[in-house]
């Protein structure tokens, strides 16, 4: 089974390649374009077609709102136009999901000032969190997001990869996918 896996939750580009549950490429372009204009002409350049994939993977957030949605629209096209499933999933889980520390998981991403986070024990998951967050357990932010408290300071963490990776185990588990009319992006507000 091939994926394309696409995140575009902040200022980066960021796909993946997953074929038979192995990264076999990765692209994470970091530049001043917007997502709008970026995506089209890269997904050109590395000679991206749809059609090459038997499934899709794309981040919901959390993230900058209009990216995602790009991001979120750009692939809920591809799977409505050529009858492909698509999976969903969300950064904060996949990071704790792919970040080998012990629980209690909790994995903090800043979006522009503001810091939002989960609670990840073995057998529960708290909502998406807002705001000030638990330095009980291990906090994992990304180094560029300069999270203070954090135990666990990622310097890179390729979203489209283990979003890509986690498709696969879903997908091969024998889930249809989700239905891309439905597929929105994580919105959250602070209570």
């Amino acid at each position: 089974m091939r994926i394309f896996s696409l995140d575009t939750s902040f200022s980066f580009l960021n796909f993946s390649v997953i074929e038979d549950g192995k990264l076999t490429f990765l692209c994470y372009l970091d530049n001043s374009k917007k997502t709008l204009e970026n995506l089209p002409k890269v997904l050109s350049d590395y000679y991206i077609k749809p059609q090459d994939y038997h499934a899709y993977a794309v981040s919901i957030g959390v993230g900058y709102i209009t990216s995602v949605r790009i991001g979120i629209t750009f692939i809920k096209s591809w799977a409505y136009l050529f009858k492909k499933p698509v999976v969903g999933y969300e950064n904060l889980y996949i990071m704790a999901r792919y970040t080998q520390v012990s629980f209690p998981k909790v994995p903090c991403l800043k979006v522009s000032n503001t810091i939002f986070y989960r609670v990840i024990k073995e057998d529960t998951m708290s909502r998406i969190k807002v705001g000030e967050y638990t330095t009980e357990g291990n906090v994992i932010s990304l180094k560029a997001h300069n999270v203070k408290g954090s135990t666990v300071i990622l310097e890179f963490f390729p979203f489209s990869a283990y979003g890509g990776l986690y498709a696969y185990e879903k997908l091969s588990s024998g889930f249809s996918g989700d239905d891309p009319l439905f597929l929105e992006p994580i919105y959250v507000v602070k209570e």
